[in-house]
């Protein structure tokens, strides 16, 4: 069979289809630079947007006293509060329990930078589970009290220095945090996590 030269109709059908997708596309045009903002001035505190309403962020901001604008709180509040925990009791609460902190033991500092990483995860969860407690002040204040903890565990957790008071404070702290927000309605329960960079 002979070989066919592409005819002027498939040359102008490729050059047209050249064409049409760079003009579609964009070509090497810039993207137009985004409208300017307009500065939202809050009158009251009630009047202010909710803290963030995209994705789960961490918290940093004081417990407002309004009410919460975030949908599916609760349910999210306790995903985070139960990730947080499960990662305490998995990678900080149990080692500490069968001697992995102690003086001498197998792999100390493989259990101490594990606890670390976790301790940091712990942290961000925390926070961002406060950011959906906002709807009871009472509750938001436990959890930054908790989370502030946290910190401080952490730091120890990264040096080396942490002790079993240390940690069982840690613990007690999730305990009374538990305790509140059923009282509030806000129930969790540890959730099996497994953090990276801790496994």
């Amino acid at each position: 069979m002979a070989a066919r030269s592409a005819g002027p109709a498939a040359v102008t059908m490729a050059a047209l289809l050249t064409a049409t997708l760079l003009g579609g596309c964009g070509g090497d045009r810039r993207p137009a630079a985004p409208p300017p903002e307009v500065p939202v001035v809050a009158t009251s505190p009630a009047a202010a947007p909710p803290p963030h309403a995209g994705p789960d962020l961490a918290y940093e901001g004081e417990c407002p006293t309004g009410a919460n604008a975030r949908p599916l709180a609760k349910t999210r509040f306790a995903l985070h509060a139960g990730l947080a925990l499960g990662a305490f009791h998995r990678y900080i609460y149990r080692p500490l329990r069968s001697g992995g902190f102690k003086a001498g033991a197998e792999k100390r500092k493989r259990t101490f930078a594990k606890a670390a990483v976790a301790g940091l995860f712990t942290i961000h969860e925390l926070k961002v589970a406060r950011g959906f407690a906002l709807a009871n002040p009472s509750l938001c204040r436990s959890v930054k009290a908790v989370s502030d903890r946290f910190d401080a565990l952490t730091a120890k957790l990264r040096n080396g220095t942490a002790t079993e008071a240390d940690v069982t404070s840690g613990r007690q702290a999730f305990s009374q945090l538990q305790q509140g927000a059923a009282r509030n309605g806000y129930d969790f329960k540890e959730k099996n996590v497994t953090v990276p960079g801790a496994s």
